[in-house]
């Protein structure tokens, strides 16, 4: 008889499980049978009680990889001004560190891959429409406010900073070709938003996210 666990030791070893098959076979080839059958004894109940589909536990294994309490202490950090938290949040060490380690590595490659499928980036679409446009909204009031950005509409400038980052610089949507191609569309965004006064790529955000580019090439599935 297998041990019994509590839904949260079960979670955790359906997505400890489905990561492996995911590396071992990637997304599509993984399939909810094989999950299953990974489980210990459990059965396929017991995954639907957690997890609607794949594309489900994907999203799960994604969260799971954000460390949500450095993101905290950012934001409520009282010695960063709000373009500061901005820089942290989206380019420094509070973003996902996407392929600093190989199992975040692997998941932010299969979801970017995903982007090609026109429903999964309608699902995208949606998604940035809805937290993420609430804490970015936030911090650019609040830089607003302390004068480190500059005073214009907020919602404009939220989506344009999220059509940057989240699409336009998305390898898999908007396909850069070229590391040199790549460089140059970091360059336009720096311009842009330094034209706009909320300059929340610098030099050094540059050679970040041109680092993240390369890896994203380099991780193997």
């Amino acid at each position: 008889m297998a041990r019994s666990r509590n839904p949260e030791e079960t979670r955790e070893k359906i997505l400890d499980v489905t990561l492996q098959l995911f590396k071992e076979k990637g997304y599509e080839k993984t399939t909810i049978l094989e999950i299953v059958e990974g489980l210990e004894g459990l059965t396929r109940g017991a995954f639907y009680h957690h997890f609607k589909s794949k594309e489900e536990v994907l999203y799960a294994l994604l969260a799971r990889s954000v460390d949500e309490e450095m993101q905290l202490e950012i934001l409520k950090n009282a010695h960063l001004n709000g373009l500061e938290k901005l820089k942290q949040l989206l380019i420094g060490e509070g973003a996902h560190a996407r392929f600093a380690d190989e199992n975040d590595a692997t998941i932010t490659h299969i979801y970017f891959d995903l982007l090609k499928d026109p429903r999964f980036l309608s699902e995208h679409v949606k998604a940035n429409q809805g937290v993420n446009v609430h804490w970015l909204k936030m911090l650019i009031e609040e830089g607003m406010e302390d004068g480190s950005i500059k005073k214009r509409d907020p919602q404009l400038l939220t989506e344009l900073v999220l059509l940057l980052f989240n699409f336009w610089l998305t390898p898999t949507i908007y396909d850069p070709v070229t590391h040199e191609a790549y460089e140059q569309k970091l360059l336009t965004v720096k311009e842009v938003l330094h034209g706009l006064g909320c300059p929340v790529i610098d030099e050094d955000g540059i050679e970040i996210l041109k680092e993240q580019a390369i890896r994203y090439e380099e991780t193997e599935l």
